[in-house]
Parts: structure tokens; C-alpha cells; sequence
């Protein structure tokens, strides 16, 4: 028989979920205001911000919802499909927040000492937002979900699949960029920065995520 979770535990877990969120959104906000690059799986929203009267958050949500469809198409056994369908409202969740710490963060032309501080600041604070919303079990947002599929759909390791999926992030925001700016925009420092940093903060951070597991979910 499957242990019933006690309430306080489940509250808790889900307001741990969310703080995840809100902390990974946060880490996103601080690495755009650096100014010197983005990270791989928000490139692509980023050069569309510059020519779509839409906030970064909401194409950020936008690019979710197009990952989410890709796993429903990918998803031949139609297997827990509601878990798919639940990355939409945390898709939706990441763009109210984005664009609330992106209008709450102000910084008017950064000094270079500061530009590497936010950027700085941005990779262990999307690491632990990671390591808590993965901790919780609950929904994995879009981008790593469709990184999960393809890497059951074709049997390659996780790590792999994500390298390769935000290489293609990347060469797709280029190409994008080029064609509708005429120049790169959005890769810079900042991109390979959180490429590697955000893995091995992620592994920094393991410790403090099993621990909360043990706690709410065992």
C-alpha cells in the first residue's frame, strides 16, 4: 500500500517547489541584468524579446509551452500524461516571476564589477532553486522534461542529451539573431559561464537536497 502523505508535509513540500521556482527565475533576471550573455535555454526567448512586443517572461513561457508539446508528441506510450500537462501552469508560473523580479531589479548601465557580481550571483542561486524543485518531486519544468524524454527515447545518458540540447538552444538563438538583427545577441560570457557553473553548483547544493528529501518526502 502506497504511505499517505501527511498534510503538513505536502504543503510544505509544494511552497518548497515553488520557492525553487521563484529562485531559479531569479537567477535567470540576474544573469540577463548582467549584461553579458544568457544562459543556453533562455536564448532563444531572449533575441525574441528584441523584435516581439512581448515580455521575457512571457516568451520564456512561450518556449515552455512549445517543449511540453514536443513531449506530448514524443510521448508514444501516452504514459502520465497529466504530469506533462502540469509543466504548463509551472511554465506560466516561471513568466509571472520573471517578469516580477525583471521590473523589481533595476541596473542603469552596470560597471564591469558589477556585471560579473550579478552574473556571479546567478549561478548558484538558479542551482539551488534547481536542487529544491527537483527535491520535491513534483513537476520538472518544460526544458528539462523534454531533456529527460529524449534521453529515455534514444537511451543516452542525461547529462549528454542536456549538453546537446542546449547547444542547439544556442546555435538556433544565432541563427535567429543574425537573420532578424543582423548581429549575435544573447551569447556571451554568461552562456558558457552557466553551462558549466550551474552543473557543479548543482552538485555543491546536493547535499542540503537530499537532506529536504529525507525530511518531507521519506
Amino acid at each position: 500500500m502506497q504511505t499517505k502523505v501527511h498534510p503538513v508535509k505536502m504543503i510544505l513540500r509544494v511552497v518548497l517547489y515553488c520557492l525553487g521556482l521563484a529562485t531559479v527565475s531569479l537567477g535567470i533576471v540576474l544573469c540577463k541584468k548582467s549584461d553579458l550573455g544568457i544562459s543556453p535555454i533562455s536564448t532563444i526567448p531572449y533575441v525574441l524579446e528584441q523584435v516581439v512586443p512581448l515580455t521575457f517572461g512571457q516568451l520564456t513561457m512561450v518556449f515552455h509551452f512549445l517543449n511540453t508539446g514536443a513531449q506530448l508528441i514524443m510521448n508514444r506510450e501516452k504514459k502520465e500524461i497529466w504530469k506533462i500537462l502540469m509543466q504548463l501552469p509551472v511554465a506560466l508560473g516561471f513568466a509571472v516571476v520573471i517578469d516580477f523580479f525583471g521590473a523589481v531589479i533595476s541596473v542603469d548601465s552596470p560597471r564591469i564589477l558589477w556585471q560579473i557580481m550579478l552574473l556571479a550571483a546567478s549561478v548558484p542561486t538558479v542551482a539551488l532553486g534547481m536542487i529544491l524543485m527537483i527535491q520535491m518531486e513534483l513537476f520538472q519544468n518544460p526544458p528539462d522534461g523534454t531533456v529527460r524524454l529524449l534521453s529515455l527515447r534514444f537511451g543516452k545518458e542525461l547529462g549528454t542529451v542536456k549538453n546537446i540540447y542546449d547547444i542547439i538552444c544556442v546555435l538556433t538563438s544565432v541563427a535567429l539573431s543574425l537573420v532578424l538583427l543582423g548581429k549575435v545577441v544573447g551569447f556571451g560570457i554568461a552562456t558558457v559561464v552557466t553551462a558549466i557553473g550551474v552543473g557543479r553548483c548543482v552538485r555543491l547544493f546536493k547535499g542540503l537536497g537530499v537532506w529536504l528529501h529525507r525530511i518531507i518526502l521519506e
